[in-house]
């Protein structure tokens, strides 16, 4: 019977010990389970997370983002078709594949960007009237592609960008999105149908009207009226104008009343020009220059209402579409100083200070290369490297009724660096590089060659 017993208790001691032995491996398996569970919810967690318009989207190319601590530099041919863009090589609209430079096209705008430049370019798709905008850092070049800081990809593609080094994670909301957004959020909201009032959203602006949005048949209607709010709907301006559009470059508002005047509206509500004019267009942002047209005519005036150029022209500007090879970004200021005026035909220029500096004398401004006999010649209005202005002027030929219209060379101060004695002023695109040709006599001569030789002369 002792052995029985005995052989009895160790069989338990045994069972008792298993029992342990099982406890402790299901502790360590559950433990185990816990870790891993711990681990992989840490490295979802800290696992670069990218979303756009809330949804979240993988990265088209591991070349996509570059990371330097808190900063972000984005490729720009990467993130095009992202967010609404397409990408292209070279300058908008000169055909080229300079790797240098590129631009982004939508729908809406255009953007041009170039190399360790910190100013980007916007315009209407089709137009060459620019605005320029200084960005916190300039174009990166970076294994053959060029790069953008987060911010300055804000302003080149209208949009938010939140970058968390502490969660990973990018966000972007575009500019399609944010005006869904406000035009669900708000009925009284009026952005879904104009572009640059929906650029105002991402300054902290809403134009509203006085009908509800959810109405077609009611926002169709003549009598509607707009204000401004901010983005809690609280009224920064009445609902009383018949339209309203914003002016990125200042952040300000361009107002029509219902005489049809417009004036110039802060983001705060005050008058920075009463409406008077029958239009105001931004012709520089850091001038703060406008050009107003009251009955056919136009003038330059400032920010504060000061009129700079009388209302007695019948154009200021020029038509850059002639001159695409210039890459003229302000066809209304020429070399940050130059601005041409026309009147009863006859051209002339101003400076950006209101002095007149060339008469009111010649038939043109910028020589069309189509005259000449070879169609490679290109239509030129500008010589950038001397700051030259081509003109023109006609004369009567002897003994007829029949004029010529010879051109000559002007500079940004309005002195003349070649009399208008020339029969053509040209460029030709040759590797790459533009080479500017002028015509007397049948003699053919280089124009900054030509210049910079008489300017040595005289001095």
């Amino acid at each position: 019977m002792e052995i029985i017993g005995t052989n009895m208790e160790q069989k338990q001691q045994k069972n008792k010990k298993l029992m342990i032995a099982i406890s402790i491996i299901l502790v360590v398996l559950l433990l185990a389970c816990v870790g891993i569970g711990i681990a992989i919810f840490y490295l979802k967690e800290t696992q670069f997370k990218f979303y756009v318009d809330g949804v979240s989207t993988s990265m088209g190319t591991e070349d996509l983002f570059q990371f330097d601590g808190d900063n972000v530099y984005i490729s720009l041919k990467d993130i095009s078709s992202i967010v609404g863009y397409k990408y292209y090589n070279g300058g908008y609209k000169q055909y080229t594949e300079d790797t240098s430079k590129c631009y982004l096209e939508s729908t809406n705008e255009v953007c041009t960007f170039e190399k360790d430049s910190s100013k980007i370019y916007k315009t209407v798709p089709e137009e060459l009237d620019y605005t320029y905008y200084t960005i916190d850092e300039p174009i990166k070049r970076i294994n053959g592609k060029l790069y953008i800081s987060s911010k300055g990809l804000e302003t080149a593609c209208n949009l938010q960008f939140y970058y968390s080094q502490e969660k990973n994670q990018i966000i972007i909301y575009t500019l399609p999105y944010l005006a869904n957004y406000y035009t669900q959020t708000y009925s009284n909201s009026a952005v879904t149908s104009n572009f640059n009032n929906q650029k105002a959203l991402l300054y902290g602006l809403l134009v509203v009207q006085n009908v509800d949005n959810t109405d077609t048949s009611m926002s169709s209607r003549n009598d509607v009226r707009y204000g401004i709010n901010n983005l809690n709907n609280e009224e920064i301006v009445g609902m009383k104008y018949k339209n309203i559009e914003f002016i990125e470059g200042t952040e300000e508002f361009i107002v029509t009343t219902t005489e049809n005047k417009v004036g110039i509206i802060t983001s705060e509500g005050n008058t920075r020009i009463a409406p008077q004019y029958d239009a105001l267009k931004q012709i520089d942002k850091d001038l703060n220059l406008y050009l107003a047209t009251s009955n056919k005519k136009q003038g330059v005036i400032e920010r504060n209402g000061k009129i700079l150029i009388y209302l007695e022209y019948d154009q200021i500007g020029i038509d850059t579409t002639k001159f695409t090879t210039n890459d003229i970004k302000n066809k209304y200021i020429l070399f940050d100083n130059a601005i041409p005026v026309m009147q009863n035909n006859k051209w002339g220029l101003y400076d950006i200070k209101g002095n007149m500096i060339l008469p009111l004398e010649y038939n043109g401004l910028g020589c069309i290369s189509g005259t000449s006999a070879s169609k490679n010649f290109n239509n030129i209005l500008i010589i950038p490297d001397v700051e030259g202005i081509v003109v023109s002027k006609a004369y009567p030929i002897e003994n007829t009724k029949q004029e010529t219209t010879l051109y000559g060379i002007v500079n940004s101060q309005g002195k003349t660096l070649v009399e208008p004695y020339l029969e053509t002023v040209y460029s030709v695109i040759s590797s790459g590089v533009e080479e500017y040709t002028m015509t007397n006599n049948g003699n053919s001569y280089n124009v900054v060659e030509y210049i910079k030789a008489n300017t040595t002369k005289e001095n």
